[in-house]
């Protein structure tokens, strides 16, 4: 599905008490989600990230029984180019915390980045074909994931979107290769900004101080997608909904919708 891109974007702020908010809030927009968008459309499509706060969304999924699963289909925004069983595979993260422990998630739903590629410029290949041909994309158009669920790195980065990296230059694939801007030093395969930016919603979660400056930047400063990627993300006709603690949110002027604050 094409989105036109002159079609604004919608933009949610919403600040949390302290990080179990985050995660509660976080698990509740993303099971409804899932459940709209499987009585819109039959399906729900998703693209995952790691972290610590992800696996905590992750658990709590787990035990939604309002969730249709086997509507449910499920790709990764980036993953480290590991094998599956890597303490930094984010595959390994949904592995452990979701689909172990959901056996309602059909394994034919579930759509890893194939880190069995020999080179992870071939796993990108790979998945982007993946991509295409699950979505039927003709060549030049994007799929259209239901939603992403995206962090930002203190650098500003986002998915394996490194400030100015060669990823950030690439307009005309789904995924690509590209190397990493901080530790683990392993290869990525990430989606590319116009994967992202035809997502009907994109989801981040911010935490801390050590991003305060940062995203500051990213959601008041000017515009510099090369220095931070994750001002980037900007789906035309879709919706960005930042989730926020105070120590992450400390220097913005807007701290957005307040009514989250103490759940």
């Amino acid at each position: 599905m094409m989105l036109a891109m002159d079609t604004p974007v919608r933009r949610t702020i919403r600040l949390h008490s302290h990080i179990p908010a985050i995660v509660r809030s976080a698990a509740t927009l993303i099971s409804e989600r899932i459940q709209s968008s499987i009585r819109d459309r039959s399906r729900c499509t998703l693209a995952l990230s790691g972290g610590t706060s992800v696996g905590s969304v992750f658990e709590l999924l787990a035990g939604d029984s309002r969730i249709d699963w086997t509507n449910v289909f499920f790709f990764w925004g980036d993953d480290r180019f590991v094998d599956q069983s890597s303490p930094y595979s984010s595959y390994k993260l949904a592995e452990e915390k979701l689909f172990t422990k959901t056996p309602a998630i059909p394994r034919k739903n579930i759509f890893p980045v194939p880190v069995d590629a020999p080179t992870p410029t071939e796993g990108a290949k790979r998945y982007s074909q993946t991509i295409q041909t699950f979505f039927g994309s003709a060549p030049g158009e994007w799929p259209c994931f239901d939603l992403a669920i995206n962090g930002m790195g203190p650098d500003g980065h986002t998915a394996s979107l490194f400030p100015r990296s060669p990823a950030l230059d690439q307009h005309e694939q789904i995924a690509v290769m590209n190397h990493a801007g901080l530790a683990p030093w392993v290869d990525r395969v990430t989606l590319t900004l116009p994967v992202f930016n035809h997502a009907r919603c994109v989801l981040f979660m911010v935490t801390g101080s050590g991003k305060a400056q940062t995203l500051k930047a990213v959601l008041e400063g000017t515009s510099d997608v090369r220095a931070f990627p994750a001002q980037g993300i900007q789906p035309a006709g879709g919706e960005v909904l930042w989730l926020l603690d105070p120590p992450a949110a400390a220097l913005l002027n807007n701290k957005g919708d307040n009514k989250g604050s103490a759940s």
